[in-house]
């Protein structure tokens, strides 16, 4: 499948957005809710993300987006400066008709890339513990588990999920 990873300057498209970030979230409560979690509207999760959108864009972040070849969002990823010279990934995401590609590892790399451009020196990313795949691709480029961190953006926005999250790190 031939895939097309955009780097976004703007913030994207709000229609076209909100279906995939449904998509994502719904997963994520899914996943959550499986381990014993509590289970958010999804719809105020979506605005959190709308709030703290330009904070993912360049200069100090990256969103990327992919589609297949005939225009279609698929996948979609960020990044964001925190401080010290630490970055946060977020929302790493492909849908089902595009997994098992190699399109999620493709949007980790190219955002450690970014990360390395941008000077960070230190990339942190957090998700559920059922999420298995995303840990495990994690893991599998070089991202060891820590404890936590306390510039997690789910952390900061969500206290009540920390039990049932898991961190990582990567040194650049």
């Amino acid at each position: 499948m031939n895939i097309l990873i955009e780097s976004l300057t703007e913030i994207p498209d709000r229609n076209e957005m909100d279906g995939m970030l449904q998509e994502y979230f719904d997963v994520m409560v899914d996943r959550l809710t499986s381990i014993g979690g509590p289970s958010p509207d999804t719809s105020l999760v979506i605005n959190e993300f709308w709030r703290e959108a330009h904070h993912y864009l360049p200069p100090t972040g990256q969103t990327l987006l992919a589609r297949d070849p005939d225009g279609n969002l698929i996948g979609m990823g960020s990044l964001r400066a925190i401080e010290d010279g630490k970055g946060e990934l977020k929302r790493l995401y492909v849908r089902p008709t595009a997994r098992g590609t190699g399109l999620g590892r493709r949007l980790v790399e190219r955002r450690i890339q970014t990360a390395r451009e941008m000077g960070l020196k230190t990339l942190l990313a957090d998700t559920f513990k059922a999420n298995v795949e995303m840990l495990g691709l994690y893991e599998s480029l070089g991202f060891e588990r820590i404890e936590g961190f306390v510039e997690s953006a789910t952390f900061n926005l969500h206290p009540e999920f920390h039990e049932f999250m898991a961190y990582v790190r990567l040194s650049l």
